[in-house]
């Protein structure tokens, strides 16, 4: 009977042994985990505030392009304006410029017309020192020869 309890505590302490360094490898193993946890922690609070930047960088991004189409649609419809407002006064000088050579070519009708009549007044003048007056035909006769 010695001999079976002295193998039995052989066992048991062996036993006792064995539970030991498992509960020693168990402690070790939920350090590690503790510190994976700790870290997947870590980890995950770092993605989420980096999503969240990222998030926040989008957005302000979009509101600036969002800004800079407004911009650009009201500079659109500005430029659209003023080049209505230039078609609308180049058309306005066109007609003034008609109207102002319309004018000139009277002036110059006019003028033309003038430049005979120094000429018909000399004639005139010589007939009536020569003969002291002047008929209803001479004086046909002499506006057909200065072109009135």
């Amino acid at each position: 009977m010695k001999s079976g309890k002295a193998d039995l505590e052989k066992k048991l302490s062996e036993t006792n042994a064995k539970v030991i360094e498992l509960e020693n490898k168990l402690k070790e193993a939920s350090v590690k985990i503790e510190i994976l946890e700790k870290n997947e922690s870590g980890i995950k609070n770092k993605l989420a505030k980096e999503k969240d930047d990222l998030k926040a960088e989008l957005q302000q991004l979009e509101n600036e392009i969002e800004s800079l189409k407004n911009d650009l649609q009201r500079s659109v419809s500005d430029k659209y304006v003023e080049t209505e407002s230039l078609k609308d006064e180049r058309e306005s000088k066109d007609k003034e410029i008609k109207e102002l050579n319309q004018k000139i070519t009277s002036l110059e009708e006019t003028i033309g017309e003038a430049k005979g009549a120094p000429q018909l007044i000399e004639k005139i003048k010589d007939i009536m020192i020569h003969k002291g007056f002047l008929s209803d035909r001479e004086f046909d006769d002499l506006l057909e020869q200065t072109g009135e």
